[in-house]
């Protein structure tokens, strides 16, 4: 149920998964996916003047760069994160709706992880948005979308949405990688790790990804 591949690969295969929705609007892909250690990248960082510099110094230290296509900010992957990517059509002649599209993304995280769980910003997390799902006051999951015009139905596009969720608690060694990437990046944030929460005591990754997944097929 779980799939684990190398990053790139992973953010080349979500590709894959928009162009084949856009193409064919009645399909849809639900998508759980871990990756080896490594940071993640808005590819808008890479237009940074020392942006190869601190990608090859992280990659000596350990964490190589990978470039991602949906904006944000700076993630981490790797061991006690979990990726649920899903890839749909909207209804012909509907406009895009952001915050409703983002509602199917995080509604059924919340509903998994039941009371103790919201939704908003989250000072001092990484990729901080106004989508984060939390538990208890403290970031559990990252979100990011991007969206494409349907080629076989210019009525409908395909939506891909994406969330990162901490299962064990934050890596220290991630937030260090990530906050060393942003000095050399010469960016004016730090990243804290007290401002994220992991999957709640007493649940464990199975019955989590087992809840999610029902509470998204639910919604079709």
């Amino acid at each position: 149920m779980i799939d684990f591949m190398n990053a790139a690969d992973a953010l080349a295969h979500e590709m894959e998964f928009l162009d084949d929705v856009s193409r064919n609007p009645d399909r849809r892909h639900l998508w759980f996916w871990e990756s080896p250690q490594c940071l993640v990248s808005p590819k808008s960082l890479s237009n940074k003047t020392n942006f190869d510099e601190a990608s090859r110094q992280l990659e000596n230290e350990g964490w190589p760069i990978n470039l991602r296509s949906t904006g944000g900010d700076v993630t981490p992957q790797g061991a006690g994160i979990l990726n649920v990517t899903h890839v749909y059509a909207t209804r012909p002649g509907n406009a895009v709706d952001l915050k409703q599209e983002y509602d199917r993304l995080c509604t059924p995280i919340e509903q998994a992880l039941g009371s103790g769980a919201s939704r908003g910003w989250q000072p001092g997390a990484f990729c901080d948005g106004e989508f984060n799902v939390q538990f208890k006051g403290r970031k559990f999951a990252g979100t990011a979308m991007r969206i494409r015009r349907g080629k076989a139905d210019r009525t409908r596009s395909a939506v891909l949405t994406h969330a990162i969720m901490l299962i064990d608690p934050v890596s220290l060694d991630a937030i260090a990688a990530i906050n060393r990437f942003l000095q050399l990046l010469e960016e004016d944030r730090q990243i804290d790790p007290d401002a994220h929460a992991s999957l709640p005591a007493g649940y464990n990754k199975s019955d989590f990804v087992s809840a999610l997944k029902d509470a998204f097929d639910a919604q079709t």
